[in-house]
């Protein structure tokens, strides 16, 4: 069925439906980094016109998982080494913000179990790789939401469309050893206890050991690249 072809309950518009599909696409890896994103065919295939198609490419380039190159062609984007690290610099000094408010707060217990529920879902090992980025960065924006600080979340939320590229781009194989459960507990036991120096150690030794992975790949990747791939 196109995404024209709405079922009886989805009230979302033409454009969101295409926007929606577009960014499941990205997200399972359909559509690589550095791949050409070519409007007729895909118009074409989804049973929309060229403008809803363009609406929604525009609004995907918004959320950073799309690039224009200046030609009026649209690529998925493709998250250079340089570019990862920062944004993992920028990641950590926001989570260890967030988490230091949580240990300090007197509702740290009732914090520390709603994210701990949070995470639950990556214990699951057949978990969708979509599933499992959702449940993996919905417990860090979880973190973030807690402090009760909008300007926290907003920061956190715009990088969150960077933070998927690098997790799309590694793969399935890759990237889903990186989203475990066993992983995030070590942050949610700081934050219980109410220890902020282990809050800072575990989230820098969690970030680090992403950042160096993350720009790992990307390094590996490039010697090899084409034009397209800078994008």
């Amino acid at each position: 069925m196109s995404v024209s072809e709405a079922g009886p309950f989805d009230r979302r518009s033409l454009r969101e439906r295409t926007i929606a599909y577009l960014r499941g696409q990205i997200i399972s890896g359909t559509l690589q980094p550095g791949e050409h994103v070519r409007e007729v065919s895909l118009s074409d295939k989804l049973g929309v016109s060229r403008g809803t198609l363009r609406e929604a490419l525009r609004s995907l380039e918004g959320e950073g998982l799309l690039v224009n190159d200046g030609k009026g062609r649209m690529w998925v984007r493709k998250l250079s080494a340089q570019e990862i690290a920062e944004v993992f610099e920028v990641r950590t000094a926001l989570e260890i913000l967030a988490a230091t408010k949580l240990a300090g707060s007197d509702r740290r217990a009732e914090f520390a179990d709603l994210l701990e529920r949070k995470v639950e879902d990556l214990r699951e090992p057949d978990l969708g790789f979509g599933e499992r980025i959702e449940a993996d960065l919905g417990f860090h924006a979880l973190m973030c939401e807690l402090t009760g600080s909008g300007t926290l979340s907003r920061s956190w939320l715009q990088l969150n469309s960077q933070i998927r590229m690098m997790i799309i781009a590694a793969g399935p194989e890759r990237a889903v050893g990186r989203m475990r459960y066993e992983a995030h507990l070590p942050i949610v036991a700081a934050i219980r206890a109410g220890d902020v120096d282990a809050v800072r150690k575990t989230l820098t030794e969690h970030m680090h050991d992403f950042t160096r992975r993350y720009v790992g790949d990307a390094l590996a990747a490039e010697p090899g690249e084409t034009p397209a791939d800078r994008r």
